[in-house]
C-alpha cells in the first residue's frame, strides 16, 4: 500500500471519528438538557428541537420522547463543520431556565426558580461541557 494511499484511508477514519464525537457530544448535552427541564405537564420537556443549520421557529406540542427521537434522528446525520442548534420556543422556557417566576408555592423556590431546576437546565448542562467532550473524544478515537 502507497503512502498517498495510508494518508487517504487515515484521513477517511479521521473524518468519520470527528463525526461520530459531534454526534455523541451532541446526544450527551441535548439529551442530558431535555431530561433535566422540569415536568409538570411534559410540555416544556418536549418543547426542545434540534436542527442542523438554523434554530427552530415555532412551539411544537409533544411529548419528551418524540423530542428524544428527533434528537436521535437530527444527530445522526450531523457532519463536523455544521452548527447543530437545541431550541426551545415556549413561552416560559426562560422562566424554567433563570427563575423569575411570581410568587411561592410547592413547586416554586423562594428566587422563583421550579424546584426540579433551581439551577436551570441548559446551564447546568452547558457547564459540564468540558466533561462531555473529553469522554466523546475518548470514546471516539482514531
Amino acid at each position: 500500500m502507497s503512502f498517498a494511499k495510508d494518508f487517504e484511508r487515515f484521513a477517511k477514519l479521521a473524518n468519520t471519528s470527528l463525526d461520530e464525537t459531534g454526534r455523541a457530544i451532541t446526544l450527551d448535552l441535548f439529551g442530558s438538557t431535555m431530561k433535566d427541564t422540569p415536568a409538570k405537564t411534559g410540555r416544556a420537556r418536549g418543547s426542545w428541537q434540534t436542527t442542523i443549520g438554523a434554530p427552530a421557529s415555532g412551539d411544537p406540542i409533544r411529548t419528551l420522547s418524540d423530542a428524544q427521537a428527533e434528537l436521535n434522528s437530527t444527530a445522526s446525520s450531523f457532519k463536523m463543520g455544521r452548527v447543530i442548534y437545541l431550541t426551545s420556543n415556549l413561552i416560559y422556557i426562560g422562566k424554567l431556565e433563570f427563575g423569575l417566576y411570581i410568587g411561592v408555592g410547592p413547586k416554586i423556590t423562594a428566587d422563583g426558580f421550579s424546584t426540579q431546576a433551581p439551577a436551570g437546565m441548559a446551564r447546568v448542562n452547558a457547564a459540564r461541557i468540558q466533561s462531555i467532550v473529553r469522554k466523546a473524544v475518548s470514546e471516539n478515537k482514531v
